[in-house]
């Protein structure tokens, strides 16, 4: 069997309830807010891993963390994410961050001789998605985001990244939470 896995920051709840406040926002835009029950912000897609590879990638996410020290994150504004023929996602930028490069780098490193790991990053925080994707709606759109009132957001500590499973079914895809993987903390 296969298993669909990802690798993720997990959302703090203060994260989660200022980007909840954008929601009226949201629905003017029709754009409603796409994640479940625990929003997250992807780190690494690693595919269709079969279930005997499943222990190398968990090595592979130690061996990636125990070099890597916790960090603080700041989002900061709403942007459109638009390639043709995809949706077009709003997400939440995030300031540029050294320590989340390096622990990305060092994923990539650790999973690449599992599975092939795309080189360009773009760390953000999915937080809606526009049903129709035509350029002329789109671009409307993203007028509409030029107006768009962003909260000040809380800068947000990453102490872990947890591994992932998507779950495909017909009522729409959820995540199984498989592992945890601690960073260093930075106190000795």
């Amino acid at each position: 069997m296969k298993h669909r896995l990802f690798t993720a920051i997990d959302l703090p709840d203060t994260t989660v309830s200022e980007i909840v406040t954008l929601q009226p926002q949201l629905e003017k835009l029709k754009a409603p807010l796409v994640w479940e029950k625990r929003p997250h912000m992807t780190l690494n897609f690693l595919g269709q891993i079969p279930d005997d590879e499943v222990p190398l990638v968990k090595k592979a996410l130690t061996q990636a963390t125990q070099s890597a020290y916790q960090f603080t994150l700041q989002p900061l504004y709403v942007e459109t994410l638009y390639s043709r023929h995809e949706p077009t996602i709003l997400y939440l930028s995030l300031a540029k961050s050294e320590e989340l490069n390096d622990l990305h780098k060092s994923l990539i490193v650790n999973l690449e001789s599992i599975t092939p790991q795309p080189r360009k990053f773009l760390p953000h925080i999915t937080i809606a998605q526009l049903r129709r994707t035509d350029p002329v709606s789109t671009k409307r759109f993203m007028d509409l985001i030029s107006d768009f009132e962003s909260p000040q957001f809380t800068p947000l500590t990453v102490e872990k990244i947890s591994l992932y499973q998507s779950l495909i079914t017909q009522a729409g895809t959820t995540h199984q939470k498989l592992a945890t993987f601690m960073l260093q903390s930075l106190l000795l």
